[in-house]
C-alpha cells in the first residue's frame, strides 16, 4: 500500500544525491563506522577499490562536506587520512531511515 501522497517516496528522493552511488555509500559507511581516521590504502583495501576509483569518489564526498581529508607527511612520506564529518553522519542516518521506511512499505 502506498502512503497518502507518496511521502515515503518523496522522503527517500530527498536523500543527498551523492549517496545514490553504492561506492560512495560504502566509503561513507566505512568511515562512519571507524573509530579513528582511515588512511587511503586501508580504505582502498577494505573496499577493494582502485586508486583512481577511490580518489574520484572521495573528492565528491569531500566536495559535499560529508568527508574530511587530512594530508600530512610522516617520515617524509605523504599520508592522507579520511574521517566522516558530522554532516556525513547526519546524511547517512537520513539515508538509512528513509531507505528503511521505503522498504518497510514495499514489503507489506
Amino acid at each position: 500500500m502506498v502512503d497518502e501522497g507518496g511521502q515515503v517516496f518523496k522522503d527517500f528522493l530527498s536523500t543527498h544525491a551523492v549517496l545514490g552511488d553504492r561506492v560512495r555509500l560504502a566509503i561513507l559507511a566505512t568511515l562512519a563506522a571507524a573509530d579513528e581516521p582511515m588512511d587511503f590504502n586501508t580504505v582502498r583495501e577494505t573496499l577493494d577499490l582502485t586508486k583512481g576509483n577511490l580518489s574520484s569518489h572521495i573528492r565528491k564526498l569531500e566536495d559535499a562536506k560529508l568527508v574530511k581529508v587530512h594530508k600530512e607527511f610522516v617520515e617524509r612520506k605523504p599520508r592522507t587520512t579520511y574521517t566522516c564529518t558530522a554532516r556525513g553522519r547526519k546524511e547517512l542516518g537520513h539515508y538509512l531511515r528513509n531507505l528503511e521506511d521505503l522498504l518497510r512499505g514495499a514489503t507489506k
